[in-house]
């Protein structure tokens, strides 16, 4: 009964923040305790490893026993994956705007007769300016 008492003379938010409190802790220890036995669950399965053990004891040595290794190991990783990354959306890129980019335009199509017209024009004039420095 003490207890009704007390919970009883709390205002309304204090009550809703109490119920939301210990809702979430037991949610939460509900929650570590399924992740727990699913893991548990996980490691007991017979199945084989995805990388054999030979290989990672071989890259700890190499990569993983010191911090400089071990920074390498990234930087390497980093530039392998951004190169393989920027070719691959190149790749795409140009195989969905293929003929729209201007190095893949055909500029044949463009081609008019005026533009031959246009150029000799230009050597005309380029032949008049010499004949008048020549003068």
């Amino acid at each position: 009964q003490s207890g009704d008492i007390l919970l009883s003379s709390l205002p309304a938010s204090a009550l809703f923040f109490l119920t939301m409190v210990f809702s979430s802790a037991l949610f939460r220890n509900s929650l570590r305790r399924a992740t727990v036995v699913g893991s548990r669950r996980a490691q007991s399965t017979k199945g084989g490893a995805v990388v054999p053990a030979n290989i990672l004891s071989g890259w700890y040595n190499i990569f993983g026993k010191s911090s400089a290794g071990y920074t390498s190991w990234l930087v390497i990783g980093i530039l392998v994956s951004e190169a393989a990354t920027g070719w691959g959306s190149d790749a795409i890129w140009n195989s969905v705007n293929k003929g729209k980019t201007f190095e893949t335009v055909d500029w044949t199509k463009f081609k008019t007769e005026d533009e031959d017209d246009d150029e000799d024009d230009d050597e005309d004039d380029d032949d008049d300016d010499e004949e008048e420095d020549d003068e």
